[in-house]
């Protein structure tokens, strides 16, 4: 699965892509088609140690995405169509019953690791340190 949509036959990636391929390898290894050394490979490419826990973060939100919504398709592969490869799949172009969006953001980073919007701040200048509103008695 994962061979034929990313290859393996890359020298250098982006921190992006790889996210993207770490995303894509815990799908496929969720479904039974595991790939222990593209994982290392890609792993080896982040310079830092918080870059290899972002790459895992990405891998393990692949994993868990199969998890939570294996049920809702027919196989295995309908499953990796509309998790990992929903564009270039003919099967699943224009199907109106495939329901499940890629949790990614517009480069293909798996939003379980994107920023959070808490950080981007917004509102007046006094809503950073207000109570939010969850916290606020009705």
């Amino acid at each position: 699965m994962y061979e034929r949509v990313f290859g393996t036959d890359w020298r250098t990636i982006s921190d992006e892509e790889a996210i993207r391929r770490m995303y894509a390898l815990g799908v496929s290894s969720a479904l039974g088609h595991p790939n222990r050394g593209e994982f290392e490979r890609i792993r080896r490419q982040a310079g830092t140690a918080y870059g290899r826990s972002v790459l895992q973060l990405a891998f393990e939100e692949g994993k868990q995405r199969v998890a939570r919504n294996e049920s809702e398709y027919d196989s295995k592969q309908d499953v990796w169509e509309a998790l990992v490869d929903e564009e270039t799949s003919p099967s699943t172009a224009g199907r109106a019953d495939v329901t499940m969006q890629k949790p990614t953001d517009k480069q293909g980073i798996p939003k379980a690791v994107g920023r959070a919007s808490v950080l981007d701040g917004g509102g007046d200048d006094f809503s950073r340190i207000r109570l939010p509103e969850f916290l606020r008695r009705g």
